[in-house]
């Protein structure tokens, strides 16, 4: 990683060159530009390319980008740009030298796992019947982070610092639920069931899940942060950024819902699995942040 950040500064050295003599006229024409951004030496102008109150911004993982940039210089093979981050990074300016800002992760999947398996009441009816019926598993995954702080800006030149706090919320929960084709009644109290999910191996069962909650797991939390950025172009930027941050985290309780025959009944029941929890409590030290590893800023 070292060398890759080694590598984006010195591209960022060259694009800084350019500019600076673009600035003073060399190799282009004498007369000035009514867009041109004078070199760090000059007071006053390099905060021209500092984002401005009102101004928002939206941010990216910097990483990939590095990893790109690193590997195309040392000659890897089938080289791609792999954005798998899906934290969206916001930010908007109340001063020229304050901002506040929103990260949101969102992931919800739904996954079916389906398998046949013979139909017992067709075979029952006719023994040399070919009908199948089908096993099937929902995988649900809910996750939600948000992420809210306020940043205040130090610095002239196009790297600047920055230092502040926020605050943060993370929610997870998992559930899955089961449909079987093969019903379980008095006829057929041990039906042949999908035991392995992955391999769709059967077996009878005289008791299944119906439904299976994991809980939910809610984080709380505040952290410190500070960092910097380099301002590559007016109102573009890479920075990174370090900090310390206290989460607590409560976890409701699991259960199941099953099926099984008792005597002559067929009862469904609820039961509790795991009990909740609040005692559970951290404090860490972050770096690469979670906003981003080295990040990408782009304000407008």
């Amino acid at each position: 990683m070292i060398i890759k950040i080694i590598t984006l500064l010195l591209c960022t050295g060259c694009l800084s060159f350019a500019t600076q003599k673009n600035a003073y006229g060399v190799g282009a024409s004498t007369e000035p530009a009514s867009e041109t951004y004078t070199d760090d030496t000059q007071p006053g102008h390099t905060r021209d390319y500092f984002p401005k109150a009102g101004d928002f911004s939206i941010g990216f993982d910097g990483t990939p980008f590095l990893n790109y940039i690193g590997n195309a210089f040392n000659g890897t093979q089938n080289n791609s740009l792999n954005l798998g981050d899906n934290t969206l990074h916001f930010r908007y300016y109340i001063t020229d030298d304050a901002a506040i800002r929103v990260a949101i992760n969102i992931n919800y999947r739904r996954e079916v796992d389906k398998f046949y398996l013979d139909d017992f009441a067709d075979q029952h009816l006719d023994p040399l019947s070919r009908s199948q019926v089908e096993d099937k598993r929902v995988r649900l995954t809910n996750e939600l982070g948000l992420r809210a702080g306020y940043l205040m800006f130090r610095g002239e030149n196009r790297l600047r610092g920055f230092f502040g706090g926020d605050v943060f919320l993370n929610y997870e929960n998992r559930q899955r639920m089961f449909e079987y084709g093969n019903q379980m009644n008095l006829l057929n109290p041990n039906p042949e069931t999908v035991v392995n999910w992955n391999t769709g191996a059967t077996a009878n069962q005289n008791m299944r899940k119906l439904e299976e909650n994991n809980g939910s797991n809610i984080n709380l939390g505040i952290g410190a942060v500070m960092g910097a950025e380099y301002y590559l172009m007016p109102k573009v930027s890479i920075g990174v950024e370090m900090g310390v941050a206290y989460g607590h985290t409560f976890r409701t309780q699991a259960n199941e819902k099953r099926e099984t025959i008792a005597g002559s009944l067929h009862i469904e029941e609820d039961v509790e699995i795991k009990p909740g929890s609040s005692d559970e409590w951290n404090i860490k030290s972050i770096f690469p942040h979670t906003f981003g590893n080295l990040f990408l800023m782009i304000s407008f």
